[in-house]
């Protein structure tokens, strides 16, 4: 194995010098419209679809002529159908810079494990597409040969599991579906919590914040995290262990802004119980403190309990410690 993650690193390496998504290129992006929109217009559905763009936005990219089917511009009174496509072109598009610096820790018949760096987001979205975990995964891997079962945000860092059969990622998709799978976050909060443990239990919505990500709401989905102190430090902040239960959308972030203990660095989730219309961070920002430390499951070819574990990082420990230091 050690031979094969080897190769695999130098792949990556390869795929990500330089940057994809550095040089200008035509972006053409699927535009498909679900069912429920049958008979309205495609002003109406990108509207719907995207309430975060503002409709001057769209005004431009229609006058522009960017929403196209079979290679022709369409207009905006377009009736469409359930299931039609269109396309979204982005031309000359130049993606911001990322941290490429993936590395392969694990690999056998049935899995891969990733430790996925940030800022470096999973899947395209917003200003990327090429610079993305998922492109440079296809680069080394091939096309659809491997498949994302679970997801970090663009400024999380840390492990991730991928499957290489159907079958993989349908016995690993139930465990992260059942919550059996045990999920470990090293974060760096600001604050000092009273106690070495403590929890969170606060409702996440499901509506979109200004900020793009999620806010606690009394009728939200159940979620509940688990927190340890594992260290604090002179600056005023305090390394602690995150155990998620559940699996909603930013709910460790959520979760400890709640308490009153945001993660150093986060650009959403500010102190003070703020919030900033701000998701991913550039290459030069300092680290949001939030990665994913490791993975206890049940492998699905052996049925053995098996367990991945990424590196410390280096802000985990960086500044002298005051008070209780523990291990991990």
């Amino acid at each position: 194995m050690r031979d094969l993650i080897l190769k695999r690193n130098q792949q990556f390496a390869v795929a990500s010098t330089p940057l994809p998504g550095s040089e200008a290129y035509d972006n053409e992006r699927p535009l498909n419209i679900p069912g429920r929109y049958d008979g309205m217009t495609l002003w109406e559905v990108v509207l719907d679809l995207f309430p975060q763009i503002a409709a001057s936005q769209w005004d431009e990219w229609f006058s522009s002529g960017h929403l196209m089917q079979d290679s022709l511009p369409v207009r905006r009174s377009r009736r469409v159908r359930g299931g039609e496509s269109f396309v979204h072109l982005f031309p000359a598009t130049v993606e911001p810079r990322v941290n490429a610096d993936i590395r392969c820790i694990w690999e056998d018949d049935s899995l891969v494990g990733l430790i996925k760096p940030a800022p470096l987001p999973v899947h395209p979205c917003g200003r990327f597409n090429r610079n993305t975990l998922s492109y440079f995964v296809d680069e080394v891997f091939g096309r659809d040969t491997l498949r994302l079962i679970h997801r970090l945000d663009s400024n999380t860092s840390g492990l991730m599991v991928l499957a290489k059969s159907p079958e993989a990622a349908s016995h690993l998709g139930e465990q992260f579906e059942s919550g059996a799978i045990e999920k470990q976050y090293l974060a760096r909060v600001i604050g000092v919590p009273d106690r070495m443990t403590f929890s969170c239990d606060a409702r996440i919505g499901r509506n979109r914040i200004d900020a793009g990500g999620r806010s606690v709401q009394e009728k939200g989905q159940t979620a509940e995290t688990l927190f340890t102190v594992l260290r604090d430090f002179s600056d005023g902040t305090s390394l602690v262990q995150a155990t998620p239960k559940t699996g909603r959308t930013n709910q460790i972030r959520i979760h400890l802004w709640e308490v009153g203990f945001p993660i150093l660095g986060d650009p959403t989730y500010l102190p003070e119980k703020q919030t900033c219309a701000r998701q991913t961070l550039s290459i030069e920002d300092p680290p949001m403190c939030l990665h994913a430390h490791s993975l206890r499951f049940i492998h699905p070819h052996s049925r053995c309990e098996t367990k991945l574990e990424a590196e410390v990082p280096s802000w985990a420990s960086a500044g002298s410690s005051d008070g209780h230091v523990a291990t991990f």
